[in-house]
């Protein structure tokens, strides 16, 4: 069945009993993401309850759609309804994804996120073909001017703006739905806020310290913390890198590469080069502010970085493969490593 996208937002937020399968598409990617959390916390609060959610790659659902048939008749280890979400499905799709549409098997929750696909993709006509699945359009907020998504996210989230404080968000935030969604939701926790009725004011100083350039703790935060065993900030970076909306594969990737540069750091340092020299023939170098951190992580044994880069390409690809949600894997994945090299 097709949803009319004057009437998406209403139906995501009390969807019809009689639908099984909920296929999101369209060019914002950032509300195909909303809307699919908003539908699996429905059923499944807690993202973490591997026993109660499937998160699939599409990819992989593409490349082995039984993964899809398995976890869609998979019960619940100590009972309760399940989630089965198939992220990033793209390009090509494989004929018994487009068969499951139209007769799903099991009684599961399945979201599957479609970025990029309009009316005319197959798989976005099979779930309009189909009397279970429900097609959801997920359309830019072209008729809302972003300060008007700005003011009304701070609005639900039980926050009144100062001086400053919309334009400042409007320009660090960005277009995108969810990310705008995130930053604002990242200042409310910040202060405290949760209720709309009673409004907590925030100044442009507050905004200033939580959004915005300066603010953000990037993804090297968390590489220092894990490959310096610093295994208590690993927890507290994560959860700050998460909230920006970095996905659990690309910490991964970003993990993974960052082991392949410090083997390379250690052989130019090995030849005879100093800290400084061996940093500046590095693709791409680090930051003067890094090296000294760098130049400890890169004592660490090639045995142990070898092991770490293993347990990282293993993580990686769990994420492709089973229906382990993606952010369990990688956090077992990053706390393990960074345990290892406190222990040495």
């Amino acid at each position: 069945m097709e949803i009319r996208p004057a009437h998406a937002r209403r139906f995501v937020e009390s969807p019809d009993a009689g639908f099984r399968v909920f296929l999101l598409f369209g060019p914002d990617e950032g509300l195909i993401r909303e809307r699919s959390n908003q539908l699996q916390g429905q059923v499944v609060e807690d993202p973490q309850d591997a026993f109660r959610l499937a998160d699939l790659d599409g990819d992989a659902v593409n490349d082995n759609p039984a993964l899809l048939y398995d976890e869609a008749s998979a019960i619940a280890f100590g009972g309760g309804d399940r989630v089965v979400k198939v992220r990033r499905l793209r390009g090509r799709i494989a004929d018994a994804v487009m068969a499951f549409l139209k007769e799903p098997v099991g009684d599961a929750r399945v979201i599957l996120e479609a970025p990029g696909a309009s009316k005319k993709t197959g798989i976005v006509k099979a779930a309009i073909g189909s009397k279970d699945a429900a097609a959801i359009p997920c359309y830019h907020d072209e008729n809302l001017s972003l300060r008007d998504l700005v003011t009304n996210a701070l609005n639900e989230n039980g926050l009144k703006p100062g001086p400053g404080v919309v334009s400042h968000i409007e320009a660090h935030a960005g277009s995108d739905r969810a990310l705008t969604r995130q930053e604002i939701g990242k200042l409310a926790l910040f202060l405290g806020a949760s209720d709309p009725e009673k409004p907590i004011p925030v100044d442009l100083e507050q905004a200033q310290a939580v959004v915005g350039d300066t603010a953000l703790l990037t993804i090297n935060s968390l590489v220092d913390a894990v490959f310096e065993g610093r295994h208590r900030d690993v927890e507290r970076t994560l959860l700050r890198v998460r909230l920006e909306g970095t996905a659990s594969a690309s910490i991964l990737r970003a993990a993974s590469n960052h082991v392949v540069w410090l083997l390379r750091f250690q052989a130019a340092t090995r030849s005879g080069l100093d800290a400084r020299k061996a940093n500046s023939r590095m693709r791409p170098p680090v930051n003067f502010t890094r090296l000294e951190r760098i130049s400890r992580q890169a004592r660490l044994t090639p045995t142990l970085l070898s092991a770490a880069m293993t347990r990282l390409a293993e993580a990686e690809a769990m994420t492709r493969q089973t229906g382990m949600p993606d952010d369990t894997i990688c956090d077992r994945a990053l706390f393990g490593i960074a345990v290892a090299i406190q222990r040495r």
